[in-house]
């Protein structure tokens, strides 16, 4: 278990980031005494506007050359709340019955 000063809490694209002082970035899932499950927004919840600036974010982090297998650190928390949000709205649209089209 590790411990840290909290300096921020962001809400992302699908769940809330912890950011540390000394700039680590704790998913909320990760945080001991979060909410069983965790609350994660939905697909339909995310604006475009959202997303548009999240893949900005993610642009200008692969563009200054930060590593993303560092799984602390800003741009690993950015995938993954990207990945997470593309899981959700795909596996929305796989799950609707024939009947809702």
């Amino acid at each position: 278990m590790k411990v840290g000063i909290l300096k921020e809490v962001k809400c992302g694209l699908v769940w809330r980031d912890f950011i540390l002082e000394d700039g680590r970035v704790i998913p909320e899932h990760r945080i001991l005494g979060c909410p069983e499950p965790p609350v994660w927004r939905t697909a339909d919840e995310i604006s475009q506007d959202e997303r548009e600036a999240a893949e900005g974010r993610l642009v200008m982090m692969a563009e200054a050359g930060l590593d993303p297998r560092d799984r602390e650190q800003s741009f690993w928390a950015e995938l993954n709340q990207y990945l997470a949000y593309t899981y959700l709205r795909f596996n929305r649209t796989e799950h609707k019955s024939p009947d809702a089209a």
